[in-house]
Formats: structure tokens, C-alpha cells, sequence
């Protein structure tokens, strides 16, 4: 392999695959990123066996060539570099060697026939949608995916297609709080699903960096055991997380008789004041409706209190009712509104919550005891 390529396309490419590579890994080869120059132009390469990630950047070609560097040592050198032109050429032995001026860099790498088989985007039959309602589906709801430690079935987003064939929805949950978004679209039609399917956490997560830099259109595919979304050259395919995901229809509660509305930002200073004292491990809230007040307090025994009020659109009956705070501004971190709903039905049940600029998002937050 001989090549020549632009630093800065050079740093861009190696960035989106380091969430990717696996530090610590049974195979040392996942620590690689996998380099195939061909055709002017270079893939860039990482998996750790269940999300893949394939970038392609153009570069001056001398040689064809293809093999395995260690990701983060790769990138680490090329940020150091100045800007401009990068030189990469391989020996024999799968040395390589990174020049930029009279700067000189020597990297061991290891042959591509170790790494392990990638999928191929060409398989995949990608539908278009715009980048924003794909990026706010996402970014709405994967906050409130569960962590690796608890149920493998809520550690991802699930996705099914709506009633009218034209609409999707996206609903997570750790089974403390749940995030649910519906969006309208023609062309969710020709999304090839039969049934939901649950999209991994880390996956979407990766999914989300590559949106960000993404304008127009991009794709979403889904394909037996297999999800892939693409954005300009960037390919993302993730396995689909193998497991039922709850009845969350099942917490969406009706009969809710108090309603509150509050403004976003007042809502989020007051919290973060109060939480300056709250117990980490809890990290419980008391939330005190009275007519046009919200009371918010916390309690930490080996430090003491914190209390705060605020004026809110309330006239229902007075409720006190506990909540992690944590999730309140999860909530508001992913909207743009201006204000936010809570309906509320007695203090054991669940708060649903939504948001003014969204009717088709819907957020649900369990009470803990105080």
C-alpha cells in the first residue's frame, strides 16, 4: 500500500471508528482499524463484532493495498501532525510508515486475513429520510436505554412501524422511565420490517455521531438480524439486539386528572440547585404541587437539604410525589421546547410528561417512595 492523503479527511475518518474499536478485547485484532486503498480512495474500517463502521475518504493512490493498524495509535499520530498532506506506505512485513514533512512515524500492523469478515453495505436495501428526523428520533429516546447490566432486551432502542404502514416509532425504556417517538413519513414505507425490532444502544450511539455531521438525506436499512444506516461516506451496520421487548403500552397510564405546566429552563435551574444536595445512590426529589407552585426538595444525611420554589401552571389538588431527578433533565435536555407537560394521576402511579412543540413524544417517569 502506497498512498497520499489529507490529514484533516485523514483525522475525520479515524474519529468516527474509535467508539467502535474494542481496547480490551479476546481478539487483539479489534483494536485495529482495517485500511483498504483501492479506486483513489481509502476505507477506513472498525468492528467489534456486533457494530460496524466503515468510512471512505479520497486520497492520492500510488499502490493498492490492504492491513490492520492499532486505531488509537493511528490517530493519535495523524492529530499531531500538521495540516496537509500525509504520506502512508506498507512493507512487506506490514510495517508502515506515516510521513508529513520531516516528520517520520513507524507503526507495526498486522495482515487483513485476521480481521474478521465485514458486512457488506451492497446487501442492504436503504430507504431515504431526512437527517434531523432521524437524529431526533434517536436522540429522544436513547437516553432512556438501560445500561449494560440490566435486561439485554431494554439495552436498545425498539423500532416498529406504525398502524398506517407510513409512520415509525422508537420507544426505550430501563424500566424506571421510558421515551416514545412517532414520526410520519412516506418514505418509512418502504422500510422492509415485519415486526419491532431493538436496535443496540451502542450502535445508535454511534449512529448519532455520524448524523450529526449529516445534511439532506441519509439511509436506514433493516435486513433479517441486521440494521445499517448510512450518511454521506459512512456506513454504520449494527446486529439487532436478540430478545422481546416489554409491553411499554402497558405504562403509558390514562385517567390523569392533574395537569402541570412548566417552563423548561426555570424547571432545570431549580433542579439542579435542589440536587446539589440529593443522596447519589437515590438521587430522589421530593416534587410538592400546590395551586401555581412547585416546592422541590432534597435530603442528604450526611450533608442536609436543599429546598427551592417555582411558579407553574397547576390547579389541580395538591400531590407530593418523589422523582429522580436525573430523568426530569434527561427530558428536557433532548427538547427544544419551551415548556414542558406533566400529567399526573395519584402519588404511586406513573408521571407522563410531554412537551409542548411535540404532541407525537411521549416520556413516562416512575415515582419512588421519599
Amino acid at each position: 500500500m502506497k498512498l497520499i492523503i489529507e490529514r484533516d479527511s485523514f483525522i475525520k475518518s479515524l474519529s468516527k471508528v474509535q467508539g467502535i474499536v474494542e481496547k480490551r478485547n479476546a481478539m487483539p485484532i479489534l483494536s485495529n482499524t482495517l485500511l483498504r486503498a483501492g479506486e483513489n480512495s481509502l476505507d477506513v474500517i472498525a468492528t467489534d463484532l456486533e457494530v460496524t463502521v466503515m468510512d471512505k475518504c479520497p486520497v492520492d493512490l500510488h499502490t493498492e493495498g490492504t492491513l490492520t493498524l492499532n486505531a488509537r495509535k493511528l490517530y493519535d499520530i495523524v492529530k499531531e501532525l500538521p495540516e496537509g498532506p500525509v504520506s502512508l506506505e506498507s512493507s512487506e512485513e506490514f510495517h508502515v510508515e506515516v510521513k508529513s514533512g520531516k516528520i517520520r512515524f513507524e507503526l507495526m500492523g498486522m495482515s487483513s486475513d485476521e480481521y474478521p469478515k465485514i458486512p457488506d453495505p451492497g446487501d442492504f436495501k436503504f430507504i431515504e429520510v431526512p437527517a434531523e428526523v432521524l437524529k431526533e428520533m434517536v436522540g429522544k429516546t436513547i437516553y432512556a436505554t438501560a445500561g449494560e447490566e440490566a435486561r439485554f432486551s431494554l439495552n436498545g432502542i425498539f423500532t416498529e412501524k406504525m398502524e398506517d404502514g407510513k409512520g415509525l416509532r422508537m420507544v426505550a425504556t430501563d424500566g424506571h422511565r421510558l421515551a416514545m417517538i412517532e414520526r410520519q413519513l412516506d418514505e418509512f414505507a418502504g422500510l422492509k420490517m415485519e415486526s419491532g425490532v431493538i436496535m443496540p444502544r451502542k450502535g445508535m450511539a454511534e449512529a448519532l455521531k455520524i448524523l450529526d455531521d449529516a445534511e439532506g438525506k441519509v439511509g436506514l436499512a433493516i435486513k433479517e438480524k441486521m440494521a445499517a444506516v448510512s450518511a454521506n461516506d459512512t456506513v454504520l451496520i449494527m446486529r439487532l439486539v436478540d430478545g422481546k421487548f416489554p409491553d411499554y403500552r402497558r405504562v403509558i397510564i390514562e385517567g390523569c386528572d392533574k395537569h402541570a405546566v412548566i417552563a423548561k429552563e426555570e424547571l432545570i435551574k431549580n433542579l439542579r440547585r435542589v440536587s446539589i444536595m440529593v443522596d447519589e445512590k437515590a438521587r430522589a426529589v421530593k416534587f410538592a404541587f400546590t395551586r401555581d407552585m412547585l416546592a422541590l426538595e432534597s435530603k442528604n444525611p450526611n450533608f442536609g437539604s436543599s429546598y427551592s420554589e417555582m411558579e407553574v401552571d397547576y390547579k389541580g389538588e395538591d400531590i407530593t410525589m418523589g422523582f429522580n431527578d436525573r430523568y426530569y433533565l434527561d427530558i428536557m435536555g433532548a427538547s427544544k421546547s419551551d415548556k414542558i407537560m406533566v400529567d399526573l394521576k395519584d402519588e404511586q402511579s406513573p408521571a407522563i410528561i410531554k412537551l409542548d412543540e411535540d404532541p407525537n413524544y411521549t416520556c413516562v417517569i416512575m415515582p419512588m417512595r421519599l
